[in-house]
């Protein structure tokens, strides 16, 4: 089952990367590179305007405005990681998220979303085990894949893992409409 999950999340940054165009770009963000456990990521907050979150990330993504209310952040390296944004709703986002690079089926840890960090040190590449310690009441997810921090209401902050290891990737989801 371990081996299922870790697929699966390999084809979903493998598919995120697919999705994008080469005018996308990382994101770049304008104002921080924090990231506020279980808030936010670089100025990116749920319920947000889309459009504002693009704009929080430098416009650099790939976005559908009308259809799909994505926008989707690839640089030309795809070993340099990607991230995407989503609003499921009247344009307001539901989740986003930072995720390590890959080079055929392995991740890499380098690029500018590594600098992307929380107040205690946690970031991608990070080993998992940093997560437990800065917050002893997250929980462990199914088949040890990563770590979730709960929010207000519904909402929370994954760190997911690769074996358990090292942290591939960082999301924040409200719960409410994404699951």
């Amino acid at each position: 089952m371990r081996k299922l999950v870790v697929a699966g999340l390999a084809i979903a940054a493998v598919g995120l990367m697919t999705a994008s165009t080469a005018s996308a770009g990382l994101p770049k963000p304008k104002d921080t590179k924090r990231i506020d456990v279980p808030e936010s990521i670089a100025g990116v907050e749920l319920g947000m305007k889309i459009k504002r979150a693009d704009r929080s990330w430098g416009n650099r993504g790939n976005c559908d405005f009308k259809g799909r209310q994505d926008c989707r952040y690839v640089g030309r390296n795809p070993r340099a990681g990607s991230a995407v944004i989503e609003a499921a709703k009247r344009g307001k986002v539901s989740s986003f998220g930072i995720f390590a690079g890959l080079d055929g089926d392995h991740y890499t840890f380098r690029g500018k979303l590594l600098r992307f960090h929380a107040k205690r040190g946690i970031g991608l590449g990070d080993k998992g085990a940093k997560v437990r310690r800065a917050f002893p009441k997250a929980i462990r997810t199914a088949n040890d894949t990563g770590w979730i921090v709960e929010g207000k209401g519904r909402s929370y902050m994954t760190f997911q893992t690769l074996g358990g290891k090292r942290i591939t990737g960082i999301t924040v989801v409200d719960g409410d409409e994404q699951g």
